[in-house]
């Protein structure tokens, strides 16, 4: 067995195990692996029918994706042959940000292993109408956070679709964030801003959709994200100006709006356990997470 380095030219492999396995987390997704490599070291290899991703996370162990592939029947022999190839090179052998669909597949084969439940790992998932429509007493505080960036901004904002030419402002936005965040001084926000950097050089080879917020002439929010499976987009990032009263809530409605409101579900991603992110995520009233655990085997 032998790992291949992601390289932008893997997209198209990546793609058609996805396109066939219907994930439901966010991790899989060739953007997203792409764009955080520099902090997961992620290579990749084929193996009887599925995709293995291995991830060698900074400061932490590596580890195995779940298996991407459909064939229940073979999925003991690859858990087997990648076990292996982990204690030739040293490593300890698991599982990490293993969705529900994978532990359902091992069970179904008769394997034997013990599962944990990540919390802080887990993916939000909204009805894109809830957050669409924002109906209902729950909702209330978030109409009111648009109502109000609309009667300061309403004349003032424009909504632009990214394309090759307008793209690089986001990278310009980012950097204005990152410093008035303090970003060095945030090993988080620092791989951040090297995962948006490799998505927005590598817009025209990558499959996302953005937009971009400008009030009076200037860019002052971003987000972009795609579909991640037939009934599911997933957002990869969503940022702006925290200093404008209600824009996160504006791009967050405004972006589904625009661009989604023909998929069932929103995957708005993790809260890595972070308080003020999970407030932020529980604040909408997520339908359902998407699970992920970490698997160890005998």
């Amino acid at each position: 067995m032998k790992f291949y380095k992601i390289d932008i030219s893997d997209k198209r492999i990546f793609d058609e195990y996805f396109k066939a396995f219907q994930p439901e987390i966010a991790d899989l997704t060739f953007t997203n692996l792409f764009m955080w490599d520099p902090f997961y070291d992620i290579n990749f290899t084929e193996e009887d029918g599925f995709l293995l991703i291995m991830a060698k996370p900074y400061n932490q162990p590596p580890f195995l994706h779940g298996p991407v592939g459909v064939d229940t029947n073979k999925l003991p022999i690859v858990i087997e042959k990648a076990k292996k190839y982990f204690e030739t090179q040293g490593y300890k052998f698991m599982l990490k940000r293993a969705s529900r669909k994978t532990i359902d597949m091992l069970t179904q084969c008769g394997m034997k292993f013990e599962s944990l439940l990540e919390r802080d790992l887990s993916d939000y998932v909204y009805k894109v109408q809830d957050l669409v429509q924002l109906k209902g007493k729950k909702y209330h505080a978030k109409k009111n956070h648009i109502n109000k960036f609309l009667r300061l901004y309403g004349e003032r904002y424009e909504v632009k679709k990214i394309d090759d030419e307008i793209v690089r402002l986001c990278w310009d936005f980012e950097c204005e964030w990152y410093e008035k965040r303090n970003g060095q001084n945030d090993v988080g926000l620092t791989f951040e801003k090297l995962a948006i950097e490799r998505a927005i050089k590598n817009f025209d080879k990558l499959s996302y959709e953005g937009m971009i917020v400008f009030i009076d002439g200037k860019i002052k929010a971003f987000t972009f994200g795609e579909p991640l499976n037939k009934n599911t987009v997933v957002i990869h990032i969503e940022k702006a100006d925290p200093d404008i009263e209600g824009l996160y809530t504006f791009v967050n409605n405004k972006f589904l709006i625009e661009f989604w409101q023909n998929f069932e579900f929103v995957n708005r991603e993790e809260d890595l356990g972070k308080e003020g992110i999970r407030k932020a995520k529980m604040s909408y009233h997520p339908f359902k997470f998407a699970e992920k655990f970490t698997v160890l085997f005998d």
